[in-house]
């Protein structure tokens, strides 16, 4: 079955390539084509069609930019130059955690370089800021130890020695990095004798327990090959013009999977747990989480130009790629899309974990909505995302119910890679960035306009980052983008109700919980939600869950907790008094499975 389903992504991948290569022979972007109606697909429980006539809804979602004054002054330095080199494209990636345990976020990013252009200088390394009040950072950078220079990419971050301390992991175009924290404000490079300094184009990363032994193991997306000295690329009849060359005439990468031995090194096993397929591997993205209800992490990655992967957890570090079976491989139209970001939430409250993955201008951002044991089906055209992205090119994006109303919304970063200034094409370069509300898992709205005054401008967009910076019980939001500073957003929506951030520390389970079920139990509602490993684009997100509190803002009916390997963990009337909440693995009443002795 394995193998029919790589033959049969190999099958899809040949007959749909030529559709995307970012322009046509002819010098149209893609975009300039009109979308094809999209077939009906019946017999499947899906939320009615979209009318063609709307009322606006009302929207309660504001943000407001507090980055001036915030103390953050990073500027990334690998922005795209005319010389159109593929890793000036993605952007540096953004991470926030709280490095120091004093109860705030803390905000790390990623910075990158230009080709053949040696760093040394503060403002051209990774970068780290320290909370220091609300919405107001100190850089900690040449402190911490994190202070290094590099192609970097993405991050991700977790206590993989569980010892009480977050530590940091970063992806490059060349050597990956992994930093161990001290637990005095400092770290120390342990990338060689951990074993994880791979050496190709890792862009996203996510820590997670993926065989259940109480240790957080590590994935790493890779890209493509690609060299600064490879031939540039031009558009078409235009050899005095430098354009971005496509995945497609590139060879993909093998991911890398670390098992976590327990002694401070990671073995790599990717070939050995069935994740390794190199031929079609082109990742940008990762999510991983529950998607199958067995209790056991699985992986999805989105990859640019290439099928998707759904890597199915078999327990004992093997896993199986079902993208194909499931229905979550290719894009709703029928295309191989180009992903580049990937979001995992329950977006309409039927208890499973849904995906959502951003493509090229002229392709539909997917949604891949999970009918649990029927695997997966696209719900675009049903929520009527064809119409609200086929116009953008999307990278970061992110599920988080910033109204506290149980229903997860959308933030997506958008930003071309191609700059057609020079021709007669129309298609954007800069573009606007989107928030879209979630109706109660009916359908999304762009409501972008009327929601603050950073959707009303226009940004090359790329990773975007989801926390409480201000821990006041909702989300806020960290955007980056490849030719300007990144941008803080407090999130000030008018609220159902108070929000409460919950903290889960494992025990025999891994400290850091990363990807865990949570099921609340809010005024006889329940509500599906995760602790998020990977998702976005090179991002790695605040570990803490922030669900609606109750209408008295006193106790939550209950909390149940699955951890790695299916055990399951309740708290019954839960006081909800203040917005943060701890909750230690074995100090509340173990769940018995169906099957259990």
């Amino acid at each position: 079955m394995k193998k029919a389903a790589v033959i049969l992504c190999v099958l899809v991948a040949c007959c749909f390539a030529v559709w995307f290569v970012g322009f046509r022979a002819d010098g149209e972007d893609v975009a300039t084509r009109e979308p094809q109606d999209q077939p009906s697909q019946q017999g499947v429980n899906r939320p009615p069609r979209t009318p063609s006539v709307e009322t606006q809804p009302r929207n309660d979602l504001k943000f407001v930019d507090v980055t001036t004054g915030s103390g953050i002054d990073f500027e990334f330095q690998g922005p795209p130059t005319e010389k159109a080199f593929m890793i000036e494209q993605n952007g540096g990636g953004v991470g926030l955690f709280d490095f120091d345990n004093d109860g705030t976020l803390d905000c790390f990013f990623v910075n990158g370089a230009r080709p053949g252009r040696p760093n040394s200088e503060l403002s051209s390394s990774n970068r780290l800021y320290r909370s220091v009040g609300e919405f107001q950072f100190a850089d900690a950078t040449r402190h911490s130890g994190l202070k290094a220079h590099g192609h970097g990419q993405g991050c991700a971050a977790a206590d993989f020695d569980n010892d009480g301390f977050t530590d940091l992991f970063v992806t490059s175009f060349g050597r990956d990095r992994l930093w161990h924290n001290n637990g005095d404000g400092t770290f120390t490079e342990v990338t060689k004798t951990a074993g994880v300094g791979g050496q190709l184009w890792g862009t996203s990363a996510a820590f997670a327990d993926l065989n259940a032994d109480g240790l957080t193991d590590l994935y790493v997306v890779n890209y493509v090959d690609w060299s600064p000295d490879d031939p540039l690329c031009h558009p078409p009849g235009r050899d005095d013009v430098n354009f971005v060359c496509s995945p497609l005439d590139r060879s993909g990468q093998i991911d890398h999977l670390y098992q976590n031995m327990g002694d401070g090194t990671f073995q790599e096993i990717a070939r050995a747990s069935g994740v390794g397929i190199e031929e079609t591997a082109k990742g940008l993205a990762l999510a991983i989480a529950d998607l199958t209800g067995d209790g056991w992490l699985d992986i999805y990655v989105a990859n640019d130009t290439s099928p998707n992967f759904l890597f199915e957890n078999r327990h004992g570090m093997k896993f199986e790629e079902t993208a194909v079976l499931q229905g979550a491989s290719i894009s709703s139209d029928g295309s191989v899309g180009a992903g580049m970001g990937v979001a995992c939430a329950d977006y309409d409250g039927n208890g499973w974990f849904d995906l959502a993955v951003t493509n090229f201008r002229g392709q539909p951002n997917d949604v891949f909505a999970n009918l649990g044991e029927d695997g997966f089906v696209p719900t675009n055209d049903t929520l009527g995302m064809d119409a609200i992205s086929r116009a953008k090119l999307s990278f970061g994006i992110v599920f988080a119910d910033f109204n506290l109303d149980g229903y997860p919304e959308l933030f997506v970063a958008n930003g071309h890679i191609h700059d057609w200034s020079f021709s007669d094409v129309q298609s954007e370069y800069h573009m606007t960035p989107q928030i879209l509300l979630n109706e109660r898992g009916r359908r999304f709205i762009d409501v972008s306009k009327g929601s603050g005054s950073y959707f009303n401008q226009k940004w090359l967009g790329r990773a975007v980052a989801i926390g409480d910076l201000d821990n006041d019980g909702d989300s806020d939001v960290v955007v980056t983008h490849a030719d300007k500073p990144p941008v803080l957003l407090r999130n000030d929506s008018a609220q159902d109700g108070a929000g409460i951030a919950v903290r889960l520390v494992g025990t025999t389970a891994a400290r850091s919980a990363l990807g865990t079920t949570v099921r609340f139990v809010v005024d006889g509602r329940t509500i599906v939600t995760r602790v998020r490993s990977g998702t976005g684009f090179q991002a790695a997100h605040d570990a803490r869950v922030v669900v609606p509190s109750p209408p008295d803002g006193q106790r939550l009916d209950s909390i149940e907790v699955t951890w790695a390997g299916g055990s399951r963990e309740r708290w019954s009337n839960v006081v909800a008094d203040s917005r943060q909440i701890t909750l230690t693995q074995g100090t509340g009443e173990a769940v018995t499975v169906e099957g259990d002795e």
